[in-house]
């Protein structure tokens, strides 16, 4: 079932090393990347939409005296969270926070700004041209300084107000303290591949549809070459064949992603890697944080973000893409402008190692621990064009992958050796022992660190989250490793080394993203019934590919589906349905689409439920296909399981969803409301709500009842004021065809006016096809044996199916809210089935 709800269009001391490192950079080393180096960048990339012709510089824009980033918060916990922003100036901000609490009263703390030479912007940068944008318009001032203050002793829980005073202007915003053992409920959004640039603004990227599965079977084909929608969002060339793009350039499907993830009100953010679309490329962090904490939304300011790095933090796009061998600078580069903005360095890191700036790390959320893992390197290097491989090459599923052919690296791009060296020329005065780059095999400081990590949080029975980049189990362009038949340079199957370790300590979840097509594994190496749950989520806002494709002996092309463990694929598992409206072809369901997995945890007696909702942002659009807005959706393979300490059983049981946020275990109507959503009957709000005391109108009303009974379609009545683009066109239809609804003598339905009780309960009788004569003798003195719904009251209150009020009356013409509807539709269906 395919959910349709539209939301409208103090410094620390132990962080002085990377601030030292940063200050030894010599001030002219990132501006004198070559210019040639743009041409490095790969198809798709800021290549393509910049001018390589030389041009003349741009002027930063003059310094403002306020922020430069938004506060947003860091290393969350119950008793402390670390709060980080930038300026343009070396002007120290203060944060006030309000502590809830008789006699707690705000505290002041001051910050110290610590000047970020890497961020400064280059000559390459400088002088961009991009393709509608005005040259230069997107930059901002020309240096940066952090400022980062803990916020200490907090009480789990508790609801914080702070305001953070950066030269002439101030930040209020509020944070809730990580939860303590009494928590209920918790929810947590997973997303990857924001891939952020100024170019993205106006850049509609590739929708690939399966070769195999593309339509359900009645509906149309997708727009052509020639078309209305070629023409206004462009088309690419996939696999040889003319592929439509996707209707929302990606400025505007990160903005809707995170108004659905903002409106479902999570506890926690992860973002799984490639957040920039190259971490060398200072625009794109512009960029990336005007929509997390700047000019087009704040909620990392209200949310903490666990972020991961992936390989587009090693890519310094036109600053000269992943270096060469003899100057891997960019990558090193690019990797110490995401530690500038996400380094790690609490409780939760690698003490013994700190060099590695917290790229992996654990964070303890109540009963949830998010393990973040750099996946960015492993040993022995890999790489494809230059033949070093670690296995035999291999053809076929990965049944025929073994222990001894198992890849050892997820990029062909640099090598530990030639980025070691880059990084001691990059940060004169260092040493190998500096050095910021961890590899991710069996034997080295992450692998132990992991799980000596994993063990205790099974010991304290946590809900275990893991999250990296590369995914290692995949179906996409990443999915086969680089010693196949079909080889990758970049991809994630050597991250299956920790399947083994995954399993034991009980991990509920792996979170990464790189392939961008949605898909969800399920990892059982073992077959013990217990595993995890292995998921891309790279729909963030780039590329929205399918799965890789090989071409056949007859020429054509077909999935290779290397990933024998996939459950579920979007690319290829939800079919779209297109049909003429207005006189164009438009998307009714659906598609692969930009989105985000939600994760629901609830407390259930001592254990905890878990709830992966794969949510999806579908577009709406007009005849001409401008954009109206975009829907909450949710495809059909939300999974439930229960956590014990053993780990994750195989998911047999119906996938429930999470309960509505405002239907408690203990209210009076919990158990009807429960069974209308499990039964799918509605979906609530995007919010997570239901609103049981809500009015319900004529049209809702009718499509309760056309879902409950499983109604199809048909050619009902026309109304003047329902037409094929309205909400419950089908609905209304299917009652109108069914004699369930009528309209009114003026031709209108006037499906958003509330509904009745009676005329809902004549709705219910008219559906039922009750042949038994109802009951000539009324109880309600307020109903006229005579009136309209006079036969559909007294059959239902024979049935117990509806009651009154306390003072003998029924009401007839009062409106019937959303928690009594519930109500009568579980009593009908008691009714049935005893």
């Amino acid at each position: 079932m395919h959910h349709r709800l539209t939301v409208s269009p103090s410094q620390p001391v132990r962080r002085a090393g990377l601030g030292l490192l940063a200050a030894a950079v010599l001030i002219g080393t990132v501006a004198a990347t070559p210019a040639a180096a743009v041409g490095t960048a790969p198809t798709g990339t800021l290549a393509t939409a910049a001018s390589t012709a030389p041009s003349t510089p741009s002027a930063p824009a003059p310094a403002g005296d306020g922020f430069r980033v938004l506060p947003y918060l860091m290393e969350p916990s119950a008793e402390s969270v670390d709060l980080v922003w930038f300026s343009e100036t070396d002007e120290p901000g203060s944060v006030v926070v309000d502590y809830p609490g008789e006699g707690a009263g705000p505290v002041t703390l001051a910050s110290t700004p610590e000047h970020q030479p890497l961020l400064g912007y280059t000559d390459a940068e400088l002088s961009q041209e991009i393709e509608g944008l005005e040259k230069g318009s997107w930059l901002k001032g020309a240096e940066n300084y952090k400022h980062r203050v803990t916020i200490p002793g907090l009480s789990p829980g508790a609801e914080i107000q702070y305001t953070v005073t950066q030269g002439a202007e101030t930040h209020e915003s509020t944070f809730t303290a990580g939860p303590g053992s009494d928590w209920d409920e918790l929810r947590i959004v997973a997303f990857s591949d924001t891939e952020t640039e100024p170019y993205g603004r106006t850049e509609h990227r590739e929708w690939e549809q399966s070769p195999v599965n593309g339509y359900t079977e009645d509906s149309l084909e997708r727009p052509g070459e020639g078309s209305a929608w070629a023409e206004k969002f462009g088309h690419a060339t996939r696999y040889g064949s003319f592929t439509l793009n996707y209707p929302l350039d990606q400025d505007t499907a990160l903005k809707e992603n995170l108004k659905h993830i903002e409106a479902a009100d999570p506890d926690l953010m992860m973002i799984a890697g490639d957040l920039a679309q190259g971490s060398g490329y200072q625009p794109a962090w512009d960029e990336f944080f005007g929509y997390f904490a700047g000019e087009n939304g704040d909620l990392a300011s209200r949310v903490p973000v666990l972020t991961a790095l992936g390989n587009w933090e090693t890519f310094a796009a036109i600053n000269g893409g992943y270096g060469t061998d003899q100057d891997q600078s960019p990558a090193v580069i690019s990797r110490n402008k995401y530690h500038s903005y996400f380094e790690r360095t609490g409780d939760g890191t690698d003490q013994d190692n700190q060099q590695y700036r917290g790229s992996y790390y654990r964070t303890d959320h109540g009963p949830v621990t998010v393990l973040t893992l750099d996946s960015t390197n492993g040993i022995p290097d890999e790489d494809t064009s230059t033949g070093e491989l670690s296995g035999e090459v291999f053809s076929g599923d990965d049944s025929n992958l073994t222990e001894e052919n198992l890849s050892t690296d997820t990029q062909g791009e640099f090598t530990v050796e030639s980025y070691t060296k880059a990084f001691k020329d990059v940060f004169p005065g260092t040493t190998d022992a500096d050095v910021d780059l961890p590899n991710f095999n069996e034997g080295t400081a992450q692998w132990a660190w992991a799980q000596e990590q994993l063990k205790d949080a099974q010991e304290k029975d946590q809900v275990v989250l893991v999250q990296f980049h590369h995914a290692a189990y995949s179906n996409g362009v990443h999915g086969t490793p680089p010693n196949h038949e079909h080889a990758d340079n970049q991809s994630g199957v050597a991250m299956r080394a920790y399947t083994p370790m995954f399993e034991e300590y009980g991990v509920s979840a792996v979170i990464s993203g790189h392939d961008e097509m949605f898909e969800r594994s399920w990892v059982d190496s073992d077959g013990d019934g217990k595993g995890f749950h292995s998921f891309d989520v790279g729909v963030a806002a780039d590329g929205l590919r399918g799965e890789q494709l090989a071409q056949n002996e007859e020429g054509g092309y077909e999935p290779i589906r290397f990933n024998t463990s996939s459950e579920w694929m979007a690319a290829a598992d939800a079919p779209e349905t297109w049909t003429e409206r207005d006189g164009v072809l438009q998307l009714e369901d659906g598609g692969l689409h930009y989105g985000h997995l939600q994760i629901d945890l609830k407390h259930v007696g001592e254990s905890t439920e878990v709830t992966l909702s794969p949510v999806y942002v579908f577009p709406q659009l007009d005849s001409e296909y401008n954009l109206i807005g975009t829907e909450r959706r949710v495809y059909d393979d939300v999974t439930t399981f229960t956590v014990d300490r053993d780990g994750t059983d195989e998911p047999a049981t119906p996938e429930q969803p999470a309960d509505f946020t405002d239907n408690a275990p203990d209210s009076q109507y919990y158990a009807p409301v429960r069974w209308l959503q499990l039964e799918g009957i509605s979906t609530g709000y995007a919010d997570g709500s239901y609103r049981k005391f809500d009015d319900i109108s004529r049209g809702e009303s009718v499509a309760f009842l056309y879902r409950y009974l499983d109604g199809t379609a048909g050619a009902g009545e026309d109304f003047s004021d329902v037409t094929d683009q309205s909400s419950f066109y089908d609905e209304i239809s299917w009652a109108t065809a069914e004699g369930v609804a009528t309209g009114y003598t003026d031709g209108t339905f006037r499906a958003t006016e509330d509904v009745t009780r009676g005329e809902f309960v004549s709705f219910l009788y008219r559906a039922s096809g009750a042949a038994t004569p109802a009951a000539e003798e009324l109880d309600f003195p307020d109903v006229d044996p005579d009136s309209a719904h006079a036969e559909a009251i007294a059959w239902a209150a024979s049935r117990d199916v509806v009651n009154g009020y306390e003072d003998g009356t029924f009401r007839p013409h009062e409106p019937i809210h959303r928690a009594e509807v519930a109500t009568v539709l579980n009593q009908v269906e008691a009714a049935a089935t005893e």
